[in-house]
């Protein structure tokens, strides 16, 4: 549009008007209404049929072929308008695109220059110009054919790329397989040969590609020492013949590329995959450290390092990906485990250690008073009911499947937590006083859960070890926040002072278990210890526990 908008001024304005001047304006005219329609029609969303682009293509030939015959064959100013042409064929079609567009007008420019024009007014064509034109169109076609073979071969290596599977195999054989093949696809690569060092495990892993299978081992640590060239440690290089001591390899650097003679491979390594011409490219990652070899390619280029080095650090990243997600699922195996065993000797050791203490008190009143030590054994039958079903909700709990609405407990908090009082004061003989905030019986669900425990060791930890005979536990929620106190007349800690999480951290010092649940709910703890008592203050937002 552009181009036929630009000859029309161009024909308006120049002061000397051929003869054929009416024939010419009206053609571009024409054709400059064409080009407005089609671009309204391009812009708006409709479907074109398949042949839409061959016929566009035709119809603008058919016309450039009219506008340079009207305008004097060879010498005609829209000669460039071929040009156009070649150029939209090798964007619609790459190479074939230009180099059938650059055939047909060669042909259509010897019509329309060779045919006797004598009707429109035009002079003679000079035998000896169109040969030149002809070459200019043909060396035009030439190059954008070369352009458009590049283009096409690299977003078909792009699309491979991208093609790339996304998710990350479990399995670390999986994942290698998928690397090789990957990069055979990438590369155009009959055989493909990866080589990385296992993190922290002492074995290096090799797995390649030959005849469409692929095979993984795993070696020890050392195998091949170094695994090229000192020189080519860092680097992507390629050689064509690497069992030759001068043989002359290309490598990439930063500023380019450079040229060396050397072998470029370990010696064991390239006997083993019989490696001849190769490219190599470094894995260097964070946790990875390794090499790829493309092997037996027919035709190397240098491009080829460069797209080698995306699938290089491709291979790199969902390398680490797995090694991260395994160590991720690790830590949380281990958390899981810690959180257990903290839940095990918040409720069933502390459980069977108030049990055994009133067994042993029931016991000793055998001799003397039966019916109380009778109370002592119905005492101990109550507590061992008690753990019983908390055993139950706790292992409920630990299946991976998550609890229907019917197995949620409609008891609240604050009436959990007056029960535990009572049941530790019939344990341990000590006053537990509560003052508990009622909204706190709305939380029934995970957050009680925590809460409770939370509650329950702190006092426990005072019934056990404190030697306190009076404990209070107060509960408030305001603010989006839950505060819970607990305080005795004990002996206090083995310190004294007043402590926060960090500075008990620092000092190692503390209710280990209960900082470790404070800490997961992303709560504050406040502790004072003296010698004639402790008082824990712990603040909880209830938005991190409810998510």
């Amino acid at each position: 549009m552009l181009l036929v908008a630009g000859a029309l001024g161009a024909v308006i304005i120049a002061p000397n008007r051929p003869v054929q001047y009416p024939i010419i304006t009206g053609s571009l005219g024409l054709y400059l209404a064409y080009s407005l329609a089609i671009v309204a029609l391009v812009w708006r969303p409709l479907g074109f049929g398949r042949g839409w682009a061959v016929a566009l293509h035709l119809f603008d030939m058919a016309v450039f072929s009219w506008l340079t015959l009207i305008t004097e064959g060879t010498a005609s100013p829209l000669f460039i308008s071929y040009v156009f042409l070649v150029i939209c064929g090798t964007l619609r079609w790459q190479m074939r695109g230009a180099l059938a567009t650059g055939a047909i007008s060669v042909l259509a420019f010897g019509a329309v220059t060779l045919v006797p024009s004598a009707i429109f007014g035009v002079p003679g064509v000079a035998a000896e110009t169109f040969p030149v034109r002809a070459m200019q169109l043909a060396i035009i076609s030439g190059l954008l054919a070369y352009l458009g073979a590049y283009h096409q071969r690299f977003q078909r290596e792009i699309s491979r790329l991208a093609a790339w599977p996304r998710e990350i195999p479990d399995d670390r054989e999986d994942l290698a397989r998928e690397l090789v093949s990957q990069s055979a696809k990438v590369l155009g690569a009959p055989r493909v040969v990866l080589v990385w060092e296992e993190p922290v495990s002492g074995y290096v892993n090799v797995a390649w590609m030959e005849a469409g299978e692929v095979t993984c081992r795993q070696e020890r640590e050392g195998t091949y020492a170094s695994l090229v060239a000192p020189r080519l440690e860092h680097t992507s290089f390629q050689a064509w013949n690497a069992a030759d001591e001068n043989g002359r390899v290309v490598y990439r650097v930063d500023s380019g590329f450079r040229q060396c003679n050397c072998r470029p491979v370990n010696e064991a390594l390239r006997a083993r995959f019989r490696m001849a011409t190769l490219q190599s490219w470094a894995l260097e990652g964070e946790l990875v450290r390794g090499r790829l070899f493309s092997l037996d390619k027919p035709k190397m280029e240098i491009d080829d390092l460069v797209v080698g080095e995306l699938a290089a650090r491709l291979a790199v990243s969902r390398l680490e990906s797995l090694y991260m997600l395994q160590d991720i699922r690790r830590a949380v195996a281990l958390g899981e485990r810690v959180k257990v065993a903290s839940d095990l000797h918040d409720s069933l050791l502390q459980s069977l250690a108030g049990t055994a203490l009133q067994l042993m008190a029931a016991r000793r009143l055998l001799d003397r008073d039966r019916d109380k030590a009778a109370a002592q054994l119905d005492e101990v039958q109550r507590q061992i009911e008690q753990g019983e079903l908390e055993m139950r909700s706790f292992i409920r709990r630990l299946r991976p499947e998550a609890p229907i609405a019917s197995e949620v407990s409609p008891i609240g908090l604050a009436e959990r937590l007056r029960g535990l009082a009572e049941r530790i004061e019939r344990q341990w003989s000590v006053k537990v006083t509560t003052d508990l905030d009622p909204s706190a019986d709305g939380h029934t669900g995970a957050i009680g859960d925590e809460v409770f425990r939370i509650a329950r060791e702190g006092i426990l930890n005072a019934a056990r070890h404190a030697d306190a005979s009076a404990i209070a536990l107060r509960l408030s929620v305001a603010n989006g926040a839950l505060t819970l106190e607990i305080a005795d007349d004990g002996r206090g800690f083995p310190f004294q002072g007043r402590y926060n999480l960090k500075s008990l951290e620092r000092l190692n010092q503390g209710p280990w278990s209960l900082k470790e649940r404070i800490i997961g709910l992303h709560g504050t703890l406040e502790l004072t210890s003296t010698g004639s008592g402790s008082r824990l203050l712990i603040t909880l937002p209830l938005s991190v526990m409810a998510g």
